[in-house]
């Protein structure tokens, strides 16, 4: 006759099956809806939270189940297991971020020039109100920064402001980054030029905002660059790279074209209102 315990499948091993499975649907669930659906970040983060916090219980509670199968021999072992292993795949993607957690500062705003990083305008009224500030945080941040990404300075070029400004506008074409202003430097008004963009994370879509500041003469100019994330703490490294990764391309479109060729190749807005000055100055000129 057969034991009908060993039939039965443990309750608890159904229980951790079923959490885990639901568990790991978050995390696909989470990422379309907020990458093609314009889901709320917060809330986003929230079923992620949720998403490792049942694969946590959905583990423990197959370990439970497990023990529970070995000691009085009831069915369940597969379902006990996938259990257990589901919320291994689920935690080996933010696993793969430990590293940087421990080894890089937790900060979520980097700037070429920490003294006096390029600002949000246009883009600080485009930040929700539960993100987070658009002012640079300050001297931590830029103590943090300093021992991290000591590389991060002001890139010189010797280029006018205004063509150096154009490069900026083609890199940022390039790189696919969302303009929300651009105001080119003029002599005229001696100030400087200045750009503001966002960009979002490959995966997931997380929104982050970019500032960049373009001044100097018509020989010589300095390009700051400020990258920060509209949400979390830390930003595991990523706006370093970002503006590492977009001084690189300038300094790249920078030695592919000789000094003035840069806005013949292609009019950008920058040249086109040069241009509309110019005409302006010479027609007021022919006037008196």
């Amino acid at each position: 006759m057969t034991d009908r315990s060993q039939h039965m499948v443990a309750p608890l091993a159904r229980w951790s099956s079923r959490i885990a499975l639901f568990s790991a649907s978050l995390l696909p669930i989470g990422i379309l809806l907020h990458r093609f659906a314009s889901f709320p970040t917060p809330v986003t983060l929230n079923l992620f939270r949720v998403a490792l916090a049942g694969s946590v219980l959905a583990a423990l509670l197959g370990v439970l189940a497990a023990a529970q199968i070995w000691r009085r021999g009831r069915g369940g072992a597969m379902t006990a297991a996938a259990g257990i292993l589901v919320p291994l795949f689920v935690w080996a993607w933010p696993l793969t971020y430990l590293p940087a957690f421990f080894m890089l500062p937790p900060i979520n705003d980097v700037s070429t020039d920490v003294a006096d990083p390029p600002r949000f305008v246009a883009l600080a009224g485009q930040r929700p109100r539960d993100a987070n500030p658009p002012t640079y945080p300050g001297e931590r941040f830029a103590k943090e920064q300093e021992k991290a990404y000591p590389d991060l300075r002001t890139f010189t070029v010797n280029r006018s402001a205004e063509e150096t400004f154009e490069v900026v506008e083609e890199v940022v074409r390039k790189l696919k980054w969302k303009v929300a202003a651009a105001d080119p430097p003029s002599d005229s008004r001696e100030s400087a030029g200045t750009l503001e963009a966002t960009d979002r994370t490959l995966l997931v879509g997380f929104t982050d905002d970019i500032a960049v500041r373009v001044e100097g003469g018509r020989r010589r100019a300095r390009i700051d660059v400020r990258s920060a994330s509209r949400y979390g703490n830390a930003d595991l490294g990523r706006n370093a790279t970002r503006v590492r990764h977009f001084l690189k391309e300038v300094y790249l479109r920078l030695e592919s074209t000789p000094p003035g060729v840069a806005s013949r190749k292609r009019p950008t807005a920058a040249a086109l209102k040069r241009l509309r000055e110019r005409d302006r100055r010479r027609a007021r000129r022919r006037r008196e």
